[in-house]
């Protein structure tokens, strides 16, 4: 899915989160790392969960992921503005990008944002897109249960068409479909 939040990049050092940044032009963002450390689903210490894996804990990581509001934590929110009468915002992807940038992260933490991590920057000899989700799976980082492998361009379609029709059924907003060639080498060329 296309979730319909804020890009974010995450930087741990031995595992540790250190930085965290909003995607910004795709070179330069903002630093939300204050932020981005009360959200509860990016985790502040990687852990292996696979004893024996191959591709460990870097000592230095880059991760790419969205962060954003679910529908239910969206009404909830506006209800109370409402309720003060404060503002309210028109949509969760607007409240989940004003939220990271709130200088207090007493209010972030209170908003309740989720994450998915769809993504490592760090060449650590992954080879596949699927692969670089179950590394991250196994880090202890969250990701989208809804990503599908699909190998014909007709599973592809069939994947949109049925989200299309159900995407009132997810707890989140999504704007499309995310389709990336799985092979890494061939995606980069």
């Amino acid at each position: 899915h296309k979730i319909d939040g804020l890009a974010i990049e995450l930087i741990y050092e031995n595992g540790v989160f250190v930085q965290g940044a909003t995607r910004g032009d795709g070179l330069v963002g903002e630093d939300i790392t204050h932020n981005l450390k009360t959200v509860q689903a990016i985790p502040l210490k990687l852990e292996s969960r696979i004893k024996n894996q191959e591709l460990g804990i870097p000592k230095h990581l880059v991760v790419r992921g969205e962060v954003f509001l679910t529908k239910k934590e969206f009404e909830r929110i506006n209800k109370e503005l409402e309720k003060r009468g404060e503002k309210t915002f028109a949509n969760p992807r607007n409240l989940a990008a004003g939220t990271v940038r709130q200088l207090d992260s007493k209010i972030t933490a209170s908003r309740k944002l989720d994450s998915f991590e769809y993504g490592i920057v760090t060449d650590i000899g992954q080879k596949t897109h699927e692969e670089e989700h179950e590394i991250l799976k196994s880090w202890g980082c969250k990701t989208n249960p809804h990503n599908k492998s699909a190998a014909t361009l007709e599973e592809v379609f069939e994947f949109r068409d049925y989200w299309a029709k159900h995407r009132e059924k997810l707890p989140y907003e999504v704007d499309g479909v995310v389709v990336i060639i799985n092979n890494n080498k061939d995606f980069e060329n």
